[in-house]
Parts: C-alpha cells; structure tokens; sequence
C-alpha cells in the first residue's frame, strides 16, 4: 500500500475558492470563539494603504499547543466525531478554509494557563516549499499591540489574517468598496448571531473596530402586531426539530419607514420570507422554502413575504440535514419534510391574508364587518376582481340617480372591472413593493370629503361619520367617528 497525500499548495489553493464571501468567512471565526466560551469577541481591520490586516480576538478558553496544532490541522476533526452542545463547528475546516477565501496568510496565537502558542499558515511559504505542509511556529510579524492585549487576558485566542485579497486574482475592492464590504458584514453577523447578542442563547458580545453590533431579529418577536404559531416538535433520526412559524406585520403597522425597512432585513422584504434554520441557535439558513411546495417547488413571492419560520435543529442533526462546509446551506430530511410543509402552508396562508388586508385580517362580528370596494372572483371567472355593487357609498349613488344616470354608473364600474392592470400591478409590486398607505391625517380628511356628500343626501352626521368607519381604509384609525363629529362642529 502506497501513501498518497496531497499537495498542500494545490489542496489549499482548491479550498479559497468553496464559495465563502467575506461576511460568510468571519462568521466560521466567530463559531470558533463562541464554541471557546467567549464572551466577547473583537474584529479589528486595517486598510493599511490597500494592503488589509484583520485580527480577531476572543476572552475564551484558549488552546494548548496540542488543541492548537489539531485546530490548524486541515480536517482535524471531521464530521463524525462528537460535538459538545456548544460546539459549531463541522467538518474540521472552517477555521483553515474561511481564512483562506480572504487572505494568503493564517496565523492564529491562543493562551491558557500552560502558556501561549502559535502557528502561521502561509500560503506562499507552502508553495516555497514545493507544496509541503509547512506550517511556521511561532509569533514573529504579528501585531505587537494585538499580542500584549491577549497577554492582559487569563486566556483567549487571537487570529490574524494578513496577505488579504479577499479571494480574487485581480479585482481587488476600493477603499469605499472595502468599507461598504465591512458594513454588509456587520449586518450579516448581526443576523447570524442575533440570539446569541441579544442573549437568548448564551450571551455574546461583537465589535467591528470599536462598534458593538447590534442583533437583528428576523421575526420581530416584540411587536405587538406579529402573529405566532404554536411551537411544532418533529422526532427525527438525528434529533428533536422544533418549528414555530411567525406572521410579521404589515407595512401599515410599523412606526416610521426606517422601522419598516430595518425590519425587511439585508435583502429585503421579498428575500427574507421563508425559513430560518438554526444550529444551536446559530442562524444557518436565512430565507427561501427549502426546496418545499410539492412538484413546483415554492419561489419568495410578494404575498408571502410576511411569512417567516423559525427552526431549530441539534449539531447530532447534520448529516440528516446535509450542512455544507460553509454552514451556510440546509436542506431538512424526509422525515420532518412533511410537517414543515404542513406549517408553511399555514403561515403562508396566514402572510398572504395580512398582505391583502394590510395588517387588519381577523375574525369580526357582523356588525363590525368591513365594507369593501372589491370582490375576488375564484380562479375560473374571466373577470377576477369585481367592485361590489352593495358596497355603502355604490348603493348610495345609486339612489341618487336616474335611469339613464344609473345604467352609466354600471357601464363605468364595468369598464373599470375589465380594465383592472393586473399585470402592472404585478410589476409594480414585484420591483418596488407596496406603496405604503397614506397617513391617517390624509385619510381622516378624506372620510370627512365622504361625510359631507352623505349628509347632503339626508344622512346625519353623526350615521355618516360610522358608516364610514366601516368602510376600508377607514376603519383602521382609531376613534374616527369622534374625529369626523368634531371637525363637523368646528
């Protein structure tokens, strides 16, 4: 038998190109730490007049020599071995492989009470050296301020990637693009990690150069317009999943435009819809429907862009759900396939209701049902949006006018019906979202046009001004019988 290993230039050089993006590659660094027991972790980037340094440093457990050399091992501990409940990691890589997606140059120091430790990966060393694994010991060229700060620390590790090209032959960012790369990444932790900073895992804290980031909760847990599901728990070969789906509020609900986009997230409304898979609460997977949705798989669509489902799976689950090295793709197993479909349809459903009443779906009793200006015909009528004919101020026209005027009122409304742009709606929507509802002042004037034309065909005010609150829009501002009856008296 013949031993055969491979060339680490050539190994290593295949690895960078595994698909990390930058946010991506800092985010396995951070898995490393947390999986330490640190409490807090700190980026720091350089620009150093076009030639990047980044150091991340922790306050966790460290490594001894021996914890550290395996650590730099490439495969160290594979997929197979059994992790702690803390552990993030997965294929013995992520360490090795994130770095080097960003940098030619991998040196990591770490301290325990034993001592401190470090090895550098170079990649234009190993490649010197005719492909063999050289790795260099020792600290020399790092970063004298970076290692006097790990010496303040009982322990913790730090990691320096220096030769940093982000992974491209040629294409290297700007200084602004560099910069707006830090920003993408800054959200992107905020996201991955948001449980673990806003603590309802074990409570972590990150800084990107001196800036604490702040979590991002995919499913505004707070407001008091989101919907939540019932807690799913689905028994699988590798595990408990547990699922809970969440129907986020309408753009009519939140406080101030910033709010709303804040809450759609890096992408967008549309992009975040779907599911959240998380790994011992580590966000793996941020968006899409897992491939679910029968023979024609479910797309991110506009009516479902409320919907957004929480799952959580234990790392003893990963090859059930065939993590990729980067921990950035999931795809769930048969056996909890048919239970999370059954929970998407439902809080798809749920997401669409919310979208097309903007915010005010819910049961009613009949006299507080809304009047609304538009029926929606089943798929087999040619004509699928209908104005309704009882609707209170249709009817009341109607009173108003003569034959001729009446039989022109319905030729209108049917014109109306065959010409609805569905199409460009379509667009519109699709491109630029919805547009969000006019303010209650607006519309608060707007009903009181209403109110004036219905007290002069004889209806009082004070029957007006609650009709009117049935109707949609109006029935969605506060009190506005109140508001109508007092701009009537001033």
């Amino acid at each position: 038998m013949r031993q055969l290993p491979p060339s680490a230039s050539a190994l290593i050089g295949s690895l960078r190109g595994v698909g990390y993006s930058l946010e991506t590659a800092l985010a396995d660094i951070v898995d490393n730490s947390i999986a330490a027991g640190a409490q807090r972790i700190d980026m720091r980037w350089d620009w150093v007049d076009g030639n990047p340094v980044a150091e991340i440093s922790d306050d966790g457990c460290g490594m001894s020599e021996e914890a550290l050399l395996e650590a730099m091992r490439f495969g160290g501990m594979g997929p197979q071995v059994v992790r702690s409940e803390t552990d993030l990691g997965r294929f013995g890589l992520g360490l090795k492989t994130a770095s080097f997606s960003q940098c030619r140059s991998l040196s990591v120091v770490s301290k325990t009470a034993e001592g401190t430790f470090a090895f550098t990966w170079d990649l234009d060393q190993v490649e010197a050296a005719g492909g063999a694994w050289s790795l260099i010991d020792g600290a020399d060229g790092l970063p004298s301020d970076s290692l006097d700060a790990l010496a303040t620390r009982p322990s913790g590790t730090l990691v320096v990637w220096r030769k940093v090209d982000f992974g491209r032959a040629s294409d290297f960012p700007s200084h602004a693009a560099f910069l707006s790369d830090l920003e993408r990444s800054e959200r992107h932790l905020g996201m991955i990690f948001h449980r673990f900073l806003r603590g309802d895992a074990r409570r972590i804290s990150i800084f990107l150069n001196g800036r604490e980031i702040s979590p991002w909760d995919p499913f505004m847990e707070n407001h008091p317009a989101t919907n939540r599901s019932p807690e799913l728990r689905v028994r699988t070969p590798g595990g408990l999943v547990r699922a809970r789906g969440f129907v986020l509020p309408h753009r009519d609900q939140f406080r101030s435009e910033q709010e709303y986009e804040a809450a759609g997230g890096i992408g967008g409304w549309t992009v975040h819809q779907g599911f959240y898979v998380y790994r011992q609460k580590r966000l793996l997977s941020a968006g899409g429907w897992l491939g679910l949705g029968g023979s024609r798989a479910w797309t991110r669509e506009e009516p479902s862009r409320l919907a957004r489902i929480a799952v959580d799976i234990p790392n003893t689950a990963d090859q059930d759900w065939r993590i990729d090295i980067r921990k950035a793709i999931a795809r769930p197993p048969d056996t909890a396939r048919r239970a999370l479909l059954k929970i998407a349809e439902d809080i798809r459903s749920k997401a669409r209701e919310v979208f097309i009443h903007r915010g005010n779906h819910g049961p009613r009793s009949p006299k507080e049902e809304v009047a609304r200006m538009w029926d929606v015909a089943g798929p087999d009528d040619s004509r699928r949006y209908k104005i309704r004919r009882d609707h209170d101020l249709v009817a009341l026209l109607n009173e108003q006018l003569d034959d001729t005027g009446r039989g022109l009122l319905g030729a209108l409304l049917d014109q109306i019906e065959r010409t609805v742009p569905v199409e460009r709606v379509w667009f519109d929507v699709h491109d630029q979202g919805v547009p969000a509802r006019a303010g209650s002042d607006n519309l608060v004037d707007a009903a009181m046009s209403i109110a004036r034309m219905m007290v002069k065909t004889g209806i009082p005010i004070d029957e007006a001004a609650s009709r009117i609150h049935r109707m949609d829009p109006f029935d969605t501002i506060e009190n506005l019988p109140e508001k109508l009856l007092q701009a009537w008296g001033s």
